[in-house]
């Protein structure tokens, strides 16, 4: 950790003792601003064919022409980029490959966005389509908006849920954490979070969700992922009806979307019969 970041901490900790309510909304205000390198915005032009605009500041980018229906929805301040590697080995004239970019990521003009927006963006793909995708795959919050988006409207045939978290209260706890909140303020932050995003934690509770979820998934995490702990799938493991967990070790939170295994397991679960 380094020094500006041990001062920032040590600063803003102080601040949210002395001004909760204040705090708490400049809280808000960091979590609700994705920080993404120009360059990583724009990363899904080589990949793509075409982009379509969505409703709530969203865009939809696509490739491909096969009559299956892949989409991939990376996580929060992530990028299409991420995928490079796993799109690489899907066949464009098996699956139409879809990518979502929520309002503030990708080339959206939103500078802010929540995670209803990534289960907003999720519906207005699935709507776009007009029916089921054959498998979605989503990254950390992109993996939580997709089971909540299963869990009401059953848009996928089989699920891939990457890094994911299994609440959404313990993002938003791991968050007041890292920018060193005291108890009221985070509280408040909470809440105030709840009345951003329009839905209560406990509507986002995925572990009280994934029981009603009987399409087949499969959850992957590394051991020492340092954003989302791995016994967030173990516990999302335990309540799917219908899945299998695979672990890598080494790769954290991101590197192991490039790890070959992963695609590979991820390439596998999409071809064949589903094995707990």
């Amino acid at each position: 950790m380094n020094l500006s970041l041990n001062i920032f901490q040590a600063i803003f900790g102080v601040y949210s003792r002395i001004l909760p309510s204040r705090a708490a909304l400049k809280a808000v205000e960091l979590m609700t601003s994705p920080r993404i390198k120009a360059e990583r915005r724009a990363s899904s032009r080589e990949l793509f064919e075409k982009v379509v605009p969505l409703s709530n500041d969203g865009l939809l980018s696509i490739t491909g022409n096969g009559p299956k229906k892949i989409l991939f929805l990376h996580g929060w301040s992530g990028w299409v980029g991420q995928f490079k590697d796993l799109m690489s080995e899907i066949d464009p004239g098996e699956y139409t490959i879809y990518a979502l970019h929520p309002a503030g990521h990708g080339e959206s003009q939103a500078t802010e966005s929540h995670p209803g927006r990534f289960i907003e963006a999720v519906f207005a793909a699935h709507e776009y389509v007009g029916g089921a995708f054959d498998i979605g795959v989503g990254h950390s919050l992109g993996a939580a908006a997709l089971v909540y988006a299963q869990s009401t409207r059953s848009c996928f045939e089989r699920l891939v849920l990457v890094s994911g978290p299994a609440t959404i209260e313990g993002v938003l706890s791991r968050f007041a954490r890292f920018v060193n909140l005291g108890a009221r303020s985070k509280r408040l932050f909470v809440r105030d979070m709840e009345e951003t995003v329009g839905l209560n934690v406990n509507r986002l509770d995925l572990i009280t969700l994934a029981p009603s979820i009987e399409a087949p998934v499969l959850l992957i995490h590394d051991e020492l992922d340092s954003e989302v702990p791995v016994a967030e799938s173990r516990a999302l493991h335990e309540v799917f009806p219908r899945s299998r967990l695979t672990h890598t070790s080494g790769y954290g939170h991101s590197r192991l979307l490039q790890n070959p295994e992963v695609v590979r397991e991820i390439v596998d679960f999409a071809h064949t019969p589903f094995r707990p």
